[in-house]
């Protein structure tokens, strides 16, 4: 039977889903990191998919989401995207110090995925985490810094005041060039990456990933190492053979 744990990792709230056959062995385990206005809940599918095939996964919720969300205004949420981001990568820190602690992971066969916000989380998780064996970008994009500036276009085309000075959001677009894979492949050192995008996506730009597997291809990456998987007439929404598709990938390469 697939059980489902909830606790918090230094104020990090998480959900852990297990088959609880196995819920006190050390298994290969993932991290998934929800959306922007999502919740750790939102993936239990994708978690339930996993716990299936014998993984131990674990879900956060990301600052100003689910039991974190303190902050009610939109704007001030929308304006500390990257913020969020950022927290993602030190939570994700602090949850990988929990499982070392616990022995949580089978011979530290550690992987991590994301949907959207998630997925941007994962691409800039893999040019600081070298213990991070496979990946899953959901219709994320890991061109990070061409991500940043259509986010603040799109704030401007709705009307929303930014809450930030030009000289903040500079310094913003600046401090994120260490984060952007696309412009650190050799951050990558050849692991399995999985990589799925909706065609019709209006939230995240397509081209973005289609520009980055060009980019992988281009640079010889393995392509028993790249998984791609481009979906017609599907928008900012993971399907249900992608969900199936990931899990694939993850038994395959974790």
């Amino acid at each position: 039977m697939i059980v489902i744990d909830k606790y918090e990792v230094k104020d990090i709230p998480v959900l852990e889903v297990v088959d609880d056959q196995n819920i006190n062995d050390s298994l290969p385990l993932m991290i998934y990191f929800h959306g922007f206005t999502s919740s750790k809940e939102q993936d239990l599918p994708q978690a339930y998919l996993m716990a299936e095939q014998g993984y131990r996964v674990l879900l956060p919720d990301s600052m100003h989401h689910g039991e974190r969300q303190k902050e009610t205004d939109p704007n001030k949420i929308q304006s500390d995207f990257w913020k969020i981001v950022v927290q993602n990568l030190e939570d994700l820190n602090q949850l990988y110090l929990y499982i070392k602690e616990h022995e949580l992971a089978l011979d530290d066969r550690i992987g991590i995925a994301g949907t959207s916000m998630g997925g941007i989380t994962v691409s800039a998780a893999l040019t600081r985490f070298q213990w991070i064996k496979a990946a899953g970008i959901m219709m994320g994009s890991a061109r990070i810094g061409e991500m940043a500036s259509y986010l603040l276009e799109s704030i401007r085309k709705q009307g929303i005041k930014i809450q930030l000075s030009q000289d903040e959001i500079d310094q913003q677009l600046d401090s994120l060039k260490p984060i952007d894979l696309s412009h650190q492949l050799d951050k990558l050192a050849n692991r399995p990456i999985f990589i799925w995008h909706g065609e019709n996506d209006q939230v995240v730009p397509y081209q973005h990933t289609i520009s980055f597997v060009e980019q992988l291809k281009t640079n010889g990456y393995p392509s028993d190492r790249l998984q791609f998987i481009s979906e017609p007439n599907r928008d900012h929404k993971v399907s249900r053979e992608a969900k199936y598709a990931l899990t694939n990938f993850f038994v395959k390469n974790l």
